[in-house]
């Protein structure tokens, strides 16, 4: 009599190929997306001096004040007086 071979199911091998195939394809999008963010991370490090230098300024973007603070002449805060 001839001995019948199990099949994927019943051997138990099935089970083993998709929990491997699950693995690969969480290890792929992990790596997929630590890839991305280190690109991402050394892009902006690469670009932050050329973004820095040609950013938009204000339209009469100065280093002055917008009000000016000028001593108060009626306050005489010295205490000689």
């Amino acid at each position: 009599m001839r001995q019948l071979i199990p099949t994927l199911t019943q051997s138990g091998l099935l089970a083993v190929l998709l929990q491997r195939q699950r693995y690969k394809v969480i290890q792929l999008a992990w790596r997929r997306a630590h890839r991305k963010h280190m690109r991402a991370a050394i892009w902006n490090t690469l670009t932050w001096p050329y973004r820095a230098l040609t950013a938009p300024t204000l339209i009469g973007d100065s280093a002055e004040p917008f009000c000016r603070n000028y001593p108060a002449s009626h306050l005489n805060l010295s205490l000689g007086q």
